[in-house]
């Protein structure tokens, strides 16, 4: 029961997408270091301080989506096993694509932010974990979307916020309760 009552609850998923934000702050900090590389391990830890700050941002916002999921009782565990496809219904789009999930939420979107969930995307996807995705056409469609811009932080602070109030945050009162 401890697994169904985590995965349904939205504030476990707000919590989960909090400490990603934060880790996804510590890694850009590295970036953000101007000190010149000196060698390639230099060079590695810029790089992959870059992917990484990205992919965490991306899993953060992907969990403060999903709070609207389980905010709304669509999550569905069958057997001690999250139902992926039947909580998040998102045609053929990946479950990581959080473009396809806040446009599944019916979120209303700003140019700014409907850029910034297509550029993380495709950390969620794949170039937070690998380097190079499953396909040629996913790696041509990649093009001009591995950078990072310096609102980055302030977009998703600003668009998480706005899921948080979506998914029934009280800042009085706090999250409701969950009914199982």
């Amino acid at each position: 029961m401890e697994f169904e009552i985590r995965t349904k609850n939205a504030e476990f998923w707000f919590s989960q997408a909090s400490q990603m934000y934060e880790a996804s702050k510590i890694l850009y900090a590295e970036l953000s270091d101007r000190k010149q590389t000196k060698n390639s391990s230099d060079n590695d830890r810029k790089v992959g301080a870059h992917k990484g700050s990205l992919f965490f941002l991306g899993i953060s916002i992907e969990n403060a989506i999903k709070v609207f999921f389980a905010y709304k009782d669509k999550i569905q565990v069958e057997d001690g096993k999250l139902k992926v496809k039947n909580s998040f219904p998102l045609n053929k789009a990946s479950p990581h694509d959080l473009l396809a999930l806040a446009i599944a939420i019916e979120l209303e979107l700003l140019d700014e932010e409907k850029e910034l969930l297509s550029r993380l995307s495709v950390f969620t996807i794949w170039a937070g974990k690998y380097g190079t995705p499953l396909s040629e056409s996913d790696l041509n469609k990649a093009q001009g979307l591995l950078i990072q811009s310096e609102i980055d932080y302030q977009v998703a602070a600003l668009f998480i916020d706005k899921l948080k109030n979506k998914s029934g945050f009280n800042h009085n009162t706090g999250w409701p309760q969950l009914n199982l």
